[in-house]
This record gives C-alpha cells, structure tokens and sequence, in this order.
C-alpha cells in the first residue's frame, strides 16, 4: 500500500460522496472520484481502488491526494491550466 495516504471520511462527507457516486445527475468525473475516495476509506489497497473505480493508479494517487488537502469541494472541480496556445 502506498504510503502516506492517510484520511479520515467523516459521515457527512461520506453521505457526500455515496449521493454523488450513485446519483445519475452527477457527472461521470466526479462519480469516479467520490468511489475512489469511498474505496480507499473501506481499507482497499490501491490497485483494488484503481479496479474498483474504473481508473488509473496515477488517477488514484492524485485524487486521493486532492480529498486530503481539500475535502470533497477538491473533487468537484477541475485545476486551471495554461492555455495551450501562447
């Protein structure tokens, strides 16, 4: 298991995040995120979280990383990128 992953759900943000899992008005993205967060609060180790989600190991690390610095909000939006075009 990857170290240094280490976050405590409470049950509201649980509550949270099982509604924006299992509603059909969510968006996709952010269904996935709230299941990897979910799966890693059940104990999974990252691989089983990466299978359970439907994501990446990379995709897992980052989002886990986002719920520990900023809770749920983190995962309902995206980061600003540099346009592409200068």
């Amino acid at each position: 298991m990857r170290t240094g992953v280490d976050f405590d759900v409470s049950d509201e943000q649980r509550k949270r995040l099982e509604k924006i899992a299992t509603s059909g008005n969510s968006r996709t993205k952010h269904a996935r995120r709230a299941r990897i967060i979910l799966l890693t609060d059940d104990g999974l180790g990252t691989m089983a979280v990466a299978e359970g989600a439907g994501a990446s190991k990379p995709t897992v690390w980052r989002w886990q990383r986002r719920f520990m610095e900023e809770g749920v909000e983190g995962l309902l939006r995206d980061k600003t990128r540099k346009s592409g075009t200068p």
